[in-house]
């Protein structure tokens, strides 16, 4: 279950809500201004994220090479409005469902509750619950992957005895999912393209 609450961060994306479409903020890479105009994760129908994907160790169920991830429908599901997404791991087949109740807040549900991914008190050092585990917020003044360069970024870091983070920047998203079990074996995701509508 750990597994899955790190992948599907990756595949969690929002900034508004299925009814209303995230502000249109900068789609590309971030010019530095961290104006917080547009939404932490933009999740929109049809907007995509493709990561270059990297085995850590001996790897692990996300298969090393170049994946999309993509916004493929918003259909209510638990009693909310709920955009439908893949995922860029290839352990990790169909959609899953998340929804963003307002400001950067973008929840996942799972097996009949809604969860909060990426919790929306953007504070260095606050915490929050996900499944059996935590997260903890660090601030980034900048971070550069593959599709670019972006201020305004948060790493959710996943409070356990291994290495586990997510890290979104503000207009673009998930840029960046990180794991490494205790074995040393894991995966690194990072953002090589972006097309949000």
């Amino acid at each position: 279950m750990l597994r899955l609450a790190v992948v599907i961060s990756l595949a969690a994306a929002c900034g508004g809500s299925p009814s209303s479409s995230p502000d249109g903020g900068d789609k590309g890479k971030d010019s530095g201004s961290g104006s917080g105009s547009a939404a932490l994760y933009p999740i929109a129908v049809g907007n995509s994220w493709t990561f270059t994907v990297a085995a850590v160790g001996a790897g692990s169920v996300c298969d090393a090479g170049t994946y999309m991830q993509q916004v493929v429908s918003a259909n209510p599901v638990g009693g909310r409005a709920a955009f439908q997404m893949t995922d860029f791991c290839t352990g990790i087949s169909g959609t899953y469902d998340y929804a963003t109740p307002g400001g950067d807040e973008v929840d996942f549900y799972y097996s009949g509750s809604w969860l909060t991914l990426v919790d929306p008190m953007l504070v260095d050092g606050h915490t929050w619950t996900y499944f059996n585990t935590s997260y903890a917020w660090k601030r980034e003044s900048s971070v550069s992957v593959p599709a670019g360069t972006y201020s305004d970024c948060w790493t959710a870091v996943q409070q356990v005895s291994y290495t586990a983070y997510m890290t979104y920047c503000r207009g673009a998203g998930l840029v960046r999912s990180y794991s490494q079990d205790l074995a040393g074996n894991g995966w690194d995701a990072q953002l090589s393209a972006l097309s949000l509508q």
